[in-house]
């Protein structure tokens, strides 16, 4: 882990500097709760099975980040997005660490320890024999059937160590988990593929799966592995260069200028905020160059378009292996209606030719086409949401001293602060029980000079973080009264009576004017004056600062509600009744406890089972988003 170990160095550095240098740490963090069961290596994931699949197998993980899609994969304990990798081959990643479905690590942290941690195995895949018409042909090791993927370390995440290793296991005919593949950690690059051939009868079975699994120390959320692109089909060859695919590597809305968000109706009294624009980065697997179009449509919350350049505005060639990024022009949206409006970009690429890879495995997903939706809320944001890292002070060399942090938000418009939004995090160290006052100041001395210039207008007493059990980590935290700040600079951020990192979520995509360089929004104070957060520090601390109506933050305590289940009657005999958040594209299906599937459709609040035999039976819900939720019910 090369960041830490130079981190390391640059503290011991300055525990003999005579003046004061101010220190933030950087830390991976505990970024999200995916309500699932974990399982170990050695557990075969029976309960997770659905219908079969069939040659050939493709995923390149672009659908909506958070959960691996329930057609193809078993389990949901990785996470899927598209803000940890760089340079991935398209638009989305499986990254694995050390924090089970739930969000918290697998073991108490222990750096000694190496475990099993995250991982990924698919449906059952039908390798003894396919149809072609009426007739049924079996697979032979001589098809030269091989699986292929991409694997990159670290990204814009933490590298993992020397020791850590992401591994491959097959499930033979005997129902156990063979390694087939395995990598160690360290070096970190770019994203690099791998072939493993499934070349034995032990694999050519009805039920065949696989499984990708990171071994690493027990250390929560450090020790990133991120995969993409995964290809099984006959007839291939080892390393063979065959892919032929264009596709949508990025994409960003440009809304603003340096900000993520800001509220609506500062956006329409001052559109100096308005940003460069609408962009996206097109990415060319092919060897050859490929000419490609592009497209934008824009639609507003009531699906009426509100901007579109076509296919036929914008053609040119993509170089061969290469990225071209397709710029377009900056928007002012400020005549869209409600306090927070929303707006949805449909970004497109239509390549005219080697664009086949994907259709030739049946894909299901189409990584031409990328759809994000930004809602317009009523808080300041740098962050887009998404953390890679955690962000807090740490000068425990210089003894047992306060320390101050302070981020700086221009407010353009005068309004009424309601409070605060941060993304505590659990990593690392326990400061669960830490108490901190958060602060707002007016104004903050100059840099470099005594602080006694500070103009302190609040302050908030926390007796610990509030951690917050939801895909994004937010905790809101509102004022007894409002606070009137007029339009302005104001510094946000806390001070701390003795050494700790306070871990605050980092979102490490974040770039002041889109450039790689130190973040002037951040200011530490350890010796009694504030001095720039550092070199380091190039991304954004998740603080927001929440304006507008309470009523308006009511979605906040669960702004991805999870599908809950409650059944009655338990024991039951004939029909059970089921209750909760679903909607009409909710599925159930109720697996006995060998992992059979007996019943599996869409939802209903009533489900006659008197047909199954008395004993225990799981129930599997699948909401929204994939995601999915347990329960369990006795039939009598």
């Amino acid at each position: 882990m090369r960041f830490k170990r130079l981190l390391i160095a640059l503290l011991m550095y300055f525990a003999h500097a005579v003046q004061a240098q101010q220190i933030v740490r950087l830390q991976p963090i505990q970024h999200r709760a995916i309500d699932a069961v974990p399982a170990s290596i050695e557990s075969l994931i029976s309960w997770g099975i659905s219908d079969t699949l069939t040659l050939p197998f493709f995923e390149d993980f672009a659908h909506i980040s958070g959960y691996p899609d329930s057609k193809r994969w078993v389990d949901n304990l990785v996470w899927i997005n598209n803000s940890f990798p760089k340079k991935a081959p398209n638009f989305g990643v499986a990254t694995f660490d050390h924090l089970d479905a739930f969000g918290n690590p697998y073991h108490t942290l222990d750096k000694r320890e190496m475990v099993f941690a995250d991982s990924l195995t698919s449906q059952p895949i039908n390798l003894q024999f396919k149809r072609v018409g009426n007739q049924t042909i079996n697979y032979k090791p001589t098809d030269s059937i091989f699986i292929s993927f991409f694997v990159q370390r670290q990204g814009i995440g933490d590298a993992p160590e020397v020791e850590d290793s992401l591994l491959l296991f097959f499930k033979d005919i005997n129902n156990k988990w063979i390694q087939k593949w395995g990598i160690s950690g360290g070096f970190v690059g770019a994203f690099q593929e791998y072939f493993v051939a499934i070349s034995s009868y032990d694999f050519l079975i009805p039920n065949f799966q696989f499984r990708f699994v990171n071994f690493t120390k027990a250390t929560g959320n450090l020790n990133h592995w991120h995969l993409d692109y995964i290809r099984i089909e006959k007839n291939r060859r080892y390393n063979e260069k065959t892919i032929q695919d264009v596709g949508i590597g990025s994409v960003s809305n440009g809304l603003f200028m340096d900000y993520a968000n800001v509220p609506f109706s500062h956006y329409k009294y001052n559109n100096s905020i308005r940003g460069t624009g609408p962009s996206l980065i097109a990415r060319n697997l092919n060897a050859t160059a490929v000419q490609t179009r592009f497209q934008l449509s824009i639609f507003n919350q009531y699906n009426k378009e509100v901007y579109k350049k076509p296919f036929s505005a914008s053609t040119r060639n993509l170089s061969a292996m290469g990225d071209t990024t397709e710029k377009y022009e900056s928007l002012l949206f400020d005549s869209l209606s409600s306090a927070t409006p929303q707006l949805k970009y449909v970004y497109s690429v239509n390549p005219q030719s080697n664009d086949v890879t994907p259709d030739a495995y049946n894909a299901e997903t189409n990584n031409n086409t990328v759809i994000q939706t930004h809602q317009m809320m009523p808080w300041y944001a740098y962050d887009d949401g998404s953390a890679e890292g955690g962000f807090g002070l740490d000068y425990a060399y210089l003894g047992n001293l306060k320390g101050q942090f302070a981020m700086e938000f221009n407010v353009i418009k005068s309004d009424s602060l309601r409070g605060l939004a941060i993304y505590f995090n659990q990593s690392l160290t326990d400061v669960s029980a830490r108490s901190f006052k958060l602060r707002i100041w007016k104004e903050i001395s100059p840099t470099g000079r005594p602080d006694n210039q500070d103009k302190l207008m609040y302050e908030i007493p926390m007796a610990r973080p509030l951690y917050s059990d939801s895909i994004n980590g937010f905790s809101y935290i509102f004022f007894d009264s409002v606070l009137f700040l007029n339009a302005g600079k104001y510094y946000v951020g806390w001070i701390q009576q003795m050494p700790y990192v306070l871990n605050i979520g980092y979102d490490n995509n974040y770039r002041f004017q889109g450039k790689d360089q130190s973040n002037p929004h951040l200011y530490s104070n350890l010796l009694g004056s504030w001095e720039y957060a550092g070199s380091d520090a190039k991304g954004t601390p998740m603080i927001r600062m929440l304006f507008g109506e309470r009523k308006e933050y009511a979605f906040s305590t669960n702004p991805l509600p999870k599908p809950q289940i409650s059944i009655y009657p338990n024991p039951c005999k004939d029909f059970i009744h089921i209750n909760g958040n679903f909607t009409d594209e909710s599925k159930i299906e109720i697996w006995d406890i060998s992992g059979k599937l007996h019943i599996h459709c869409q939802y209903l609040n009533r489900i006659f089972v008197g047909d199954l035999k008395p004993g225990h039976y799981l129930i599997r819900c699948i909401g929204k988003n994939n995601q999915i939720s347990y329960s369990h019910f006795i039939k009598s």
